[in-house]
């Protein structure tokens, strides 16, 4: 690993350590100063010529995960990282479960290491990263709150402060391992922020389904949003 990459994992170190998220140590420094790397920018272009913006967490295989909403109406996708745009396309839509991978051929970012949200309890610390403003990867952190199972993963109620152009970010555990993607914020008095477990990129697609769970309507909607 570089110099540049060394002081900036000792830095944030620092930084989530004040914030309670991790415990001291240079294999969690590490580990979190990949996982930012991982986070690029996700830009869909439609047919009338507005853009969408949206963050996105790179897979193996020059594959990036986001959110499906994020790309909605896109004629044309790039992922971004460091300011180098790659074209993309989509490889799976699952647009039920908002979750979509894109191919972006010579996305030179590294991959997250992914885990399980399933393996979560309330209380544990969460990191998320926001790349829809390009270079500058911007820091959350936040815990889980609450979990409610669906379709067998965990959907997960998070205190990470995400807003718009947030969605599509990685959501990580204390140990920078991908966990889950930040999504959407629920129409509610307190503003419940809500993360997609990751597993739920093995999951198999309804594609009858065209619009996420948590926009559906009533008949449709999860008892935990209704």
């Amino acid at each position: 690993m570089n110099r540049s990459v060394q002081s900036f994992a000792r830095c944030l170190a620092t930084a989530a350590t004040a914030c309670g998220v991790l415990t001291a140590g240079p294999v969690a420094a590490m580990n979190v100063a990949v996982a930012i790397q991982t986070t690029v920018r996700v830009q869909a272009m439609r047919p009338d010529g507005s853009l969408s913006i949206g963050s996105g967490v790179v897979l193996p295989g020059e594959r990036v995960v986001t959110a499906c909403h994020v790309i909605r109406g896109a004629q044309t996708l790039k992922a971004s990282y460091k300011y180098v745009a790659q074209p993309a396309t989509v490889l799976r839509r699952d647009e039920w479960r908002d979750l979509c991978v894109l191919s972006a051929p010579g996305l030179s970012a590294p991959a997250a290491v992914i885990a399980r949200a399933g393996g979560l309890k309330a209380g544990d610390r969460l990191l998320a990263f926001n790349g829809a403003y390009g270079v500058d990867v911007r820091l959350l952190v936040g815990a889980l709150e609450r979990t409610f199972d669906m379709d067998g993963a965990p959907v997960m109620q998070v205190s990470v402060p995400f807003a718009i152009g947030d969605s599509g970010g990685g959501l990580f555990n204390a140990a920078g391992e991908l966990v889950g993607i930040m999504a959407f914020v629920a129409r509610t008095p307190g503003e419940e922020r809500y993360a997609i477990p990751i597993e739920w990129l093995d999951a198999d697609i309804d594609a009858s389904r065209r619009e996420p769970f948590w926009q559906a309507g009533p008949e449709l909607r999860p008892a935990f949003l209704q």
